[in-house]
């Protein structure tokens, strides 16, 4: 099996992440050889080093972000942009985690919430992958929980949404978007 058959392979994979383990299982060779594979791969731009032992087919944290860790969703500015709610491109893509991760991620950084904040995020179709991602009134109180208070230039939201999942959260100071 050469490269280009195991790229193959990794495409039809629902998942545009992999681990070193998992593309081990999909190209059937022994380890120390799928790591020559993977490096090949990474020198010809074919896949993307993520994070140690972590690789993506795409070079997009978007796409990948929330894949890195399993129970985590995309928030904050990221997600209010892939809502459509701003125009700009966030630099970083902010993932929340319920627990503490030490992975080192160019382009990501997690941040923990309490699991009574794991509310408000569905999944959206994204370079033909599913991601999931707060709803933009959620991405506003995770904004809010973390800084202590939501930043008002957001227009398209729902107020009663909103208070009620600040409320949800243990935010009460929320009343001023009804």
């Amino acid at each position: 099996m050469n490269i280009y058959e195991i790229l193959e392979k990794m495409k039809m994979m629902k998942t545009p992440v992999f681990t070193t383990n998992e593309i081990t299982r999909i190209s059937n060779l022994q380890k120390s050889c799928a790591i020559v594979y993977i490096k090949r791969m990474v020198d010809k731009n074919l896949i993307f080093r993520v994070a140690k032992g972590i690789y993506a087919l795409k070079h997009d944290p978007f796409l990948y972000a929330s894949y890195i860790t399993p129970n985590s969703y995309i928030s904050f500015n990221a997600a209010l942009y892939l809502r459509r709610a701003i125009n700009q491109i966030p630099t970083i893509v902010h993932v929340i985690v319920p627990k503490r991760v030490k992975k080192q991620v160019d382009g990501v950084v997690f941040v923990k919430l309490p699991k009574k904040a794991f509310f408000g995020f569905t999944s959206i179709e994204y370079q033909g992958y599913s991601i999931w991602v707060a709803e933009t009134e959620k991405a506003l109180i995770d904004i809010a929980y973390k800084f202590g208070h939501p930043p008002n230039t957001i227009k398209k939201i729902n107020g009663k949404k909103m208070v009620r999942y600040a409320k949800m959260v243990g935010l009460s100071d929320m009343e001023a978007f009804t």
